[in-house]
């Protein structure tokens, strides 16, 4: 049996491999660009083969035909769910609302889990500002996974801490990109775990750490201090929609502003810094890994114009009994309509396809060593995006009602 690294750019950096190897001869580093791959210590590996049957790239790979030898990949966590029902979704408590990145969809179904004891695992900053999955199981802590982190969540060492709440018979619920979740399901090697419940997210492409770390020291240059909080998703000054408003804090000040016109959002928005295997994303379709999929729902102001929000609306696809079981639990807390999977897919283009890959990708990451990297970056947009940034979202609203009705 071949070491992981033969996985090379299809690797999703989930650490699976690491946490199951039982000579504990693999290692997760960042290569250059920042990205986490598996770093295997030939010297310790015994060819077991135990990486790949816990590699959701490896069992793709098969799957597909592309070799990776007979790891015995079982169905249980590769097989295609297609989603049964779908949703839109409105948090009835403003509070979590405000925080969320649309309607706080997946705030709500955690803090269903967390009451009935159980463990919520998502993505947080860290002191650091570095995105990390961690575990919660007090509904107050919560707000530690509201909103999106548009970059690459390190899932350190939650696959094993899942196991263990699992196996001490606890509820849990593990919220990720598609790829984590498919990383998840391998790890656990097939077991159906009755208790465990799986929330995948509609992913565009996750840039490196290394950027994020970047783009945080240019701010702090920008700001003269020190940033303690930030926010992709800020709800502040335009509500909901696609003109995301970052807002970054430090003790003294607060900056924000149009994504679209920042160093950061607007190369995330051109896809030109995503990790090799979004292009390739296996996930990038309606066979789903997770029991429900969440995203911004996207063209709600067209499918149900009553029920849109400037708080924002997600949507909902439930990919199983148990996450049907799931949203039984959220109903009083809650405001839910049924839709078709078909308006839910209509703007989301990442439910049929992977992102496409900019020719500007070979040559991204070659000076990001360099002091001014982030500086330095362009900030390109076309006349229509610019003209979305100015316009207020009421106003585009009114003129799709219009349109629509017409």
């Amino acid at each position: 049996m071949e070491s992981i690294q033969v996985i090379g750019n299809k690797c999703v950096g989930c650490r699976s491999c690491e946490q199951v190897c039982p000579k504990l001869c693999i290692q997760i580093k960042a290569n250059k660009e920042g990205f986490l791959y598996p770093d295997v210590d030939e010297n310790l590996c015994v060819r077991c083969g135990i990486c790949a049957k816990h590699c959701p790239a490896a069992i793709g790979m098969q799957r597909a035909g592309e070799g990776c030898g007979n790891i015995g990949m079982q169905d249980r966590y590769a097989d295609e769910r297609k989603p049964l029902k779908a949703f839109g979704l409105k948090n009835k408590n403003q509070e979590q609302l405000f925080h969320s990145a649309s309607g706080g969809a997946s705030d709500v179904l955690a803090r269903a889990v967390v009451n009935e004891g159980g463990s919520v695992f998502g993505c947080a900053w860290s002191p650091e500002l570095k995105a990390e999955h961690v575990e919660i199981i007090r509904e107050d802590e919560l707000w530690k996974i509201q909103s999106s982190k548009y970059v690459q969540s390190d899932t350190g060492n939650t696959y094993s801490l899942v196991k263990e709440r699992l196996n001490e018979g606890k509820k849990v619920l593990f919220t990720g990109t598609p790829c984590q979740v498919a990383g998840l399901y391998a790890f656990l090697g097939g077991k159906n775990y009755d208790n465990l419940y799986t929330i995948d997210l509609i992913c565009h492409g996750v840039p490196s750490p290394k950027l994020l770390e970047k783009y945080f020291a240019y701010l702090e240059d920008v700001m003269g201090e020190k940033i303690e909080t930030y926010n992709f998703r800020s709800k502040e000054k335009r509500g909901w929609g696609t003109q995301y408003r970052y807002r970054a804090e430090t003790e003294n000040k607060k900056r924000t502003g149009l994504s679209v016109f920042d160093k950061y959002g607007a190369h995330f928005k051109k896809g030109d810094c995503y990790r090799e295997c979004c292009y390739q994303c296996d996930y990038a379709n309606l066979s789903r890994r997770g029991d429900i999929t969440v995203g911004d729902f996207w063209g709600i102001d067209s499918v149900n114009s009553k029920f849109s929000s400037p708080m924002g609306v997600p949507s909902l696809l439930i990919n199983t009994e148990k996450g049907l079981e799931l949203m039984s639990k959220i109903k009083n807390r809650a405001e839910i309509v049924e839709v078709s999977v078909e308006s839910v897919c209509l703007k989301q283009g990442n439910l049929r396809e992977p992102a496409g890959r900019p020719d500007d990708r070979d040559t991204f990451y070659e000076q990001i060593d360099e002091a001014d990297f982030v500086k330095n970056l362009k900030v390109e947009l076309q006349m229509k995006e610019r003209i979305k940034a100015i316009i207020p979202r009421a106003v585009t609203v009114g003129l799709k009602r219009i349109l629509t009705h017409r």
